[in-house]
C-alpha cells in the first residue's frame, strides 16, 4: 500500500521536486548518485539516508528517468536488456601504479563493437605529467620519451566519452581500468562514466572452471585463442574483445539468454581466485647479493642510494626476512615505496642482541641521518611542549618549542604537535583560564577585557573578578591531568561531551570524543614518561650480539645516559670506573632530569618496556649511596637466558 500511495503522489505533490531532479542530472552529463542529487534537490547535506527513500519515490515512475545497477540515476536511454548487448566498448589502459588517486593512466584503448559495422578502434598514449616507474617501462615497453610527446588526458577525455556512450563496458578486471578513467575525468572536471559493467574476469571464473589462474593471458590460453604479450593497451583491448566473444558462446551453453545473467556473476559472484592482473615485485629492481650476508638476527638495516647517502633505516626482530620481505613487495601502490625501491643501491646490517635494542638503535640512527624515505621520528627539532606558567600569578597553559628555566611547569616534548596543540585547546575550551598575553607585572595588564570573558571562557582576573584560590584549583587540575591522572579533568571532559550530545550537535560531539581520546593517549603517553623518570638512577642489563657478551645501559631518569658492552675483553674494575664516571657527570647535569627532543623517542621506547615489566630481573635500580661495586656484581649475575620483553610495534606497519 504504502508503495502504491507514494507512486501517486509523486507526480502531483512533488511535481516541481521531479522536475528539478530531471534538471539537474540532465546538467550533469545524464547521470548522478544520490548523494548529490539529495543536495541538489531538497538543499540539504550530510543526510543522505533521510531523504534517499523519499528521492527513489520522486523518481520511481517517470518514464524519463532510470536507474543504473550501480545505483546512479539517468537520463540517457540505455540498451535494452533483453538479451546480450549487440553494441558496446571494450576498454583497457596502461597506468603508472596501482592506485587511481595517486597514479596516472599512460595509455588507453577502446573498441567500440556495433551491429552491422566495422569495429571502431581508438588508443592514444597519454602524457601523465611524472616519470614513468622503471618496473612498468619493463612490464609495457613505454617509457618517457613515448608520453612525452603524448596529449595529456584532459585533451582526450572528451572523445573517450563521446566514444563510450550509454554502451555497456566490457573490460578483464574492469573496475581497475573504470577506476583510473573516472579518477582522470574527475580531474578534469568531466563527469564520471556508470555504465553497465561486463567484467570478463569473473565470467571467466565462473564459466571455465579448469582454469587455474585468470589473468588475460591465462583465459586467453585456457581458450585456445591467439597471445599477444605486448602488454600495451591496444593489444589487452583486442584479446579482452576476443575472450568476451569466446565466453558469450559458453555462456549460451550454460543457458545464459540476457545481460542479467552476466551481470550476476559479474557483481556478485566471488571470485575464487585473484585477479592475476600481472603485478611489478620488488626483485625486478633490487640486487640479489643484497641478501646474502645478512643473518637471520635481531638488528637494524641502513638502506643507501648509488651515492652512498643513507636514504631509509629500519628494525627486525629478524633482518634476513625483513629484507628479504622487499624483494617480494608488489610495487605501484605507493609512489613512496617504489622511490625507495629504485633508489636503492646498498644495504648495511647491524646485529644487536634483543628487539629492544633494535628499537632504539633505529631512533637514534633516524636522528643521526634523517633519510629521506623516513617520516617518523626525523624531524625531532619540531616536538613541541605544553608549557604550564605556574611562576606567574595568574598561569596560562601554553604551547612551546623549548623547555627554559624559568619556573614554569613543561610536559613533553610531544612527538605530536597537533596532538599537544588539541590538550591544551582542550583544556583551555574546558576551564576558565585566561589565554591572553598579559604578565600581570604592572598596572597596564588590568582592564579592557577581551571577548573571552564575555563569552565566559575566561574568569577575568583583568578586571579583578577572579578569585585566585579557584583559578588556582582549575591549574592543580591541569597539572594533575598532565601528570597522567585522567580522572582529574575526565569528568569536565565527558560533561560537556553530554551537553552536546544533549544539544544534538552529534558532529560537534563526535568531534569531541575524538579529541578527547587522542588527548588521554597523549596523557596517558606522559605517565608511561614519567613512571620510567620515577626509577630516577637505574642499569639495565641487555643480552649482547654474540652470547656471552652482555650489554649495561646506565638510565638516569628513563633516558638512556651511557651504554657499555660486557665481553671477556672488558674488566670488572674498567666497568666500575666508567659507571661511577657516568653517574658523577649526570648528577652535575640538569639535562640528565628531562628527556629533549633528542632522546624523547629512546625514552618513550623505554617507557613503554618499564610499563609492562616494572620489576623485569634485568632493570636493577641505583640507588644513591649504593657502591657501584655491588651493582656491577648485580648486572653480571643477571640470567640471560630467561625472556626478555617483546616490543609489540617492532615488524608494524613500515612507514617507508
Amino acid at each position: 500500500m504504502n508503495g502504491t500511495v507514494a507512486g501517486m503522489t509523486s507526480s502531483h505533490r512533488y511535481e516541481h521536486l521531479l522536475e528539478r531532479a530531471v534538471a539537474c542530472i540532465d546538467k550533469h552529463g545524464g547521470k548522478l548518485d544520490d548523494a548529490r542529487l539529495v543536495g541538489h534537490v531538497f538543499g540539504v547535506g550530510g543526510s543522505e539516508k533521510l531523504w534517499a527513500p523519499l528521492l527513489h519515490t520522486i523518481l520511481a515512475t517517470d518514464p524519463r528517468v532510470s536507474r543504473l545497477p550501480n545505483g546512479w540515476w539517468t537520463t540517457v536511454r540505455l540498451e535494452p536488456s533483453g538479451s546480450f548487448p549487440s553494441e558496446y566498448v571494450v576498454v583497457d589502459v596502461e597506468t603508472t601504479g596501482l592506485k587511481p588517486r595517486q597514479h596516472r593512466v599512460i595509455d588507453v584503448a577502446l573498441i567500440r563493437i556495433s551491429a552491422g559495422a566495422d569495429p571502431l578502434v581508438w588508443t592514444s598514449l597519454v602524457d601523465p605529467g611524472r616519470r614513468v616507474p622503471e618496473y612498468i617501462r619493463k612490464l609495457t615497453g613505454i617509457d618517457d620519451a613515448m608520453v612525452g610527446s603524448a596529449p595529456e588526458f584532459r585533451s582526450l577525455g572528451a572523445t573517450i566519452q563521446q566514444i563510450v556512450g550509454g554502451h555497456p563496458i566490457v573490460g578483464h578486471n574492469v573496475e581497475f581500468d573504470l577506476g583510473f578513467l573516472n579518477a582522470e575525468f574527475a580531474r578534469c572536471g568531466l563527469p564520471r562514466l556508470v555504465n553497465t559493467a561486463l567484467d570478463t574476469l569473473p565470467l571467466a571464473d565462473e564459466l571455465l572452471p579448469g582454469a587455474r589462474r585468470l589473468g588475460l593471458q591465462d583465459v586467453v590460453r585456457e581458450l585456445g585463442l591467439p597471445s599477444q604479450r605486448a602488454h600495451r593497451a591496444l593489444a589487452d583491448a583486442e584479446m579482452t574483445l576476443a575472450v568476451y566473444q569466446s565466453l558469450l558462446v559458453k555462456a549460451v551453453e550454460r543457458g545464459w539468454e540476457t545481460i542479467e545473467d552476466l551481470l550476476q556473476v559479474t557483481t556478485g559472484a566471488r571470485r575464487r581466485r585473484s585477479a592475476g592482473r600481472l603485478v611489478g615485485r620488488g626483485r625486478s629492481l633490487l640486487d640479489a647479493s643484497h641478501l646474502t650476508a645478512i643473518p637471520h638476527a635481531p638488528g637494524v638495516y641502513i638502506m643507501r642510494d648509488a651515492n652512498d647517502r643513507v636514504i631509509y633505516v629500519g628494525k627486525a626482530k629478524d633482518l634476513r626476512k625483513r629484507v628479504g620481505s622487499y624483494y617480494s613487495q608488489p610495487l605501484g601502490y605507493t609512489r613512496k615505496m617504489d622511490g625507495l625501491l629504485e633508489s636503492l643501491a646498498g644495504i648495511d646490517t647491524t646485529v644487536v642482541g634483543t628487539e629492544l635494542e633494535a628499537l632504539m638503535l633505529e631512533s637514534q640512527l633516524i636522528r643521526r641521518y634523517r633519510p629521506r624515505f623516513n617520516t617518523v621520528q626525523r624531524n625531532a627539532e619540531q616536538y613541541a611542549y605544553i608549557k604550564v606558567d605556574v611562576a606567574n600569578l595568574w598561569p596560562t597553559v601554553t604551547m612551546a618549542k623549548d623547555r627554559r628555566d624559568d619556573g614554569a611547569r613543561y610536559y613533553g616534548p610531544f612527538r605530536s604537535s597537533r596532538r599537544a596543540r588539541d590538550a591544551v585547546q582542550l583544556i583551555n575550551d574546558t576551564l576558565p583560564i585566561r589565554t591572553c598575553k598579559r604578565s600581570f607585572k604592572d598596572k597596564r595588564s588590568l582592564g579592557s577585557p577581551c571577548i573571552e570573558l564575555s563569552l565566559k571562557r575566561c574568569c577575568g582576573p583583568c578586571v579583578g573578578v577572579a578569585d585566585s584560590e579557584e583559578y588556582r584549583g582549575h591549574i592543580n587540575l591541569v597539572l594533575k591531568f598532565l601528570d597522567g591522572d585522567e580522572d582529574a579533568l575526565l569528568p569536565l571532559l565527558h560533561a560537556r561531551l553530554e551537553g552536546t550530545v544533549a544539544s544534538l550537535d552529534f558532529e560537534k560531539a563526535a568531534q569531541l570524543r575524538d579529541q578527547i581520546l587522542k588527548v588521554t593517549n597523549l596523557v596517558l603517553e606522559q605517565a608511561r614518561i614519567n613512571q620510567a623518570a620515577s626509577f630516577g638512577h637505574a642499569i639495565l642489563v641487555l643480552p649482547g650480539p654474540e652470547p656471552p657478551a652482555r650489554e649495561i645501559m646506565y638510565l638516569v631518569h628513563g633516558r638512556r645516559w651511557a651504554q657499555f658492552t660486557v665481553d671477556d675483553s672488558r674488566s670488572v674494575s674498567d666497568l666500575c670506573v666508567a659507571l661511577d664516571t657516568s653517574r658523577s657527570r649526570a648528577e652535575r647535569t640538569l639535562e640528565a632530569r628531562y628527556p629533549d627532543h633528542h632522546s624523547i623517542d629512546e625514552t618513550a621506547l623505554l617507557a613503554r618496556w618499564i610499563q609492562r615489566s616494572p620489576a623485569h630481573h634485568a632493570l636493577i635500580p641505583w640507588e644513591h649511596g649504593s657502591a657501584v661495586e655491588e651493582i656491577v656484581k648485580c648486572a653480571l649475575q643477571v640470567d640471560l637466558s630467561i625472556p626478555f620483553g617483546v616490543e609489540p610495534v617492532l615488524d608494524g606497519p613500515d612507514d617507508a
